[in-house]
């Protein structure tokens, strides 16, 4: 069935580029808009909503977008994946510098004019009869920066369309830092901008962007943690779950020593190995380790097991796939470092083990978890692991420490974050003029 879905899907992803690239070659604005209309998803579609809003899909802002289908239910979304429009635009300012075109430069100077403006005209006329093979109230985005949006954006505004963002960035860390360097030169286009939590939000406003105004902020935490909250998730499999991670993650930016960067990679490799060792002591136990989806990932982690045994581990299971929101809920133990999964774990009451990193880099911004030691477990060796099963309390951590934990991270740990992205999304469809 996965493989019949993936086929069918790679079909369609060639069909869509294909006739996009012939509706530009032909300078055919309905085939483009057809194409579009091929290229959507639907989600919640039955749920009886007065209002469907148009989301540029990237992976983790639909997990946002199905979240808040499930949980708040009160809108219809069509989903277009923002590689689509990307070939659009790319198609108008190709041989003008589209490599130089950035996200820090779109707006500075009329920066290549000539092929925005190209991208403008032409996403103009697909706009009405996309519209109408769609029916959207309203669009949203996970980010404000993107630069194939942009036009859309104005062409939204022009046709009295409210464009939203779901800021699917920067959950941030330790105290107060946030790393809003890559925003500079940016600005805001849209008309409501929803942040996860309150130290994002204020990093970003404190850069004082065009466009960028108080009317326009909302925070709402984050939709896909909904899912976790309301229900039981502890699960009866013996499975536990590593995320992988590798010298490519940007931890290893924040090292300069030569002597540390080789230290944190092995370290990485090594907790790899650990947790491959500790499925071969523990047969019983279904241990999976999940890369993120890009091939060298994978491989990264392959390596790794083939540098280190020479024979199979049965209930060892390396995959680029899978849902981290089921891995998390089916496994008593999640294994990682510096990643948002951890922040999940402790949302679905799970034992967390990462590896020691902290004596490599001198700023500790990057550590969720700096001043709440009692969360979280360190291994070097199977019998850290075993230590830190026995002496979990299966994850329960306490609800104050848990809850104050995720204030800072996810704002109201409460599962009614979609519920607060829908309402505000119902307010500017409504009150937009």
């Amino acid at each position: 069935m996965i493989l019949f879905e993936k086929i069918k899907y790679k079909i369609k992803d060639v069909s869509v580029r294909f006739l996009i690239k012939i509706s530009l070659f032909l300078n055919w604005p309905y085939l483009t808009a057809m194409a579009l209309w091929l290229a959507s998803s639907r989600i919640n579609s039955k749920c009886g909503s007065n209002y469907t809003v148009l989301c540029m899909g990237r992976s983790i802002f639909v997990d946002d977008v199905n979240a808040m289908a499930a949980y708040s239910g009160r809108i219809k979304y069509v989903v277009i994946w923002r590689t689509y429009f990307q070939i659009i635009m790319r198609h108008f300012i190709k041989d003008r510098g589209e490599n130089k075109l950035t996200e820090n430069n779109y707006h500075s100077n009329n920066y290549f004019y000539e092929g925005k403006e190209k991208y403008y005209s032409y996403l103009k006329k697909v706009f009405p009869i996309l519209r109408k093979f769609l029916g959207f109230d309203a669009a949203l985005s996970g980010n404000f920066t993107y630069l194939e949006q942009q036009e859309f954006v104005r062409i939204c505004e022009e046709n009295k369309v409210p464009f939203a963002i779901l800021h699917k960035e920067g959950m941030g860390a330790y105290g107060d830092y946030v790393d809003v360097r890559g925003y500079h030169g940016c600005q805001l286009n849209g008309h409501k901008i929803l942040f996860y939590n309150e130290a994002i939000a204020k990093a970003i406003v404190e850069l004082n962007l065009p466009g960028l105004t108080g009317e326009k902020i909302a925070i709402v935490g984050i939709p896909r943690f909904d899912l976790y909250f309301g229900k039981k998730n502890k699960t009866e499999e013996k499975q536990m779950v590593l995320f992988s991670f590798s010298p490519m993650d940007r931890f290893f930016l924040l090292i300069e020593e030569k002597q540390k960067i080789e230290s944190a990679k092995r370290r990485g490799e090594l907790f790899h190995k650990l947790v491959m060792e500790y499925a071969l002591a523990n047969p019983d136990v279904k241990v999976i380790i999940k890369t993120k989806f890009a091939k060298h990932y994978l491989n990264y982690v392959k390596d790794i097991f083939n540098k280190y045994f020479t024979k199979e581990i049965f209930n060892l299971i390396i995959t680029n796939e899978g849902e981290p929101f089921k891995l998390i809920r089916d496994s008593f133990a999640v294994f990682g470092f510096n990643s948002t999964a951890l922040i999940e774990a402790v949302v679905a009451d799970k034992i967390i083990i990462s590896p020691k990193m902290k004596d490599l880099a001198v700023d500790q911004s990057w550590d969720f978890f700096k001043d709440y030691p009692s969360i979280i477990n360190y291994a070097e060796s199977i019998d850290d692991i075993g230590k830190a099963i026995k002496n979990s309390n299966n994850g329960n951590i306490g609800d104050e420490i848990k809850n104050k934990f995720l204030e800072r991270l996810v704002y109201k740990p409460d599962g009614k974050s979609g519920a607060r992205v829908e309402t505000e999304i119902i307010k500017l469809i409504e009150n937009y003029e």
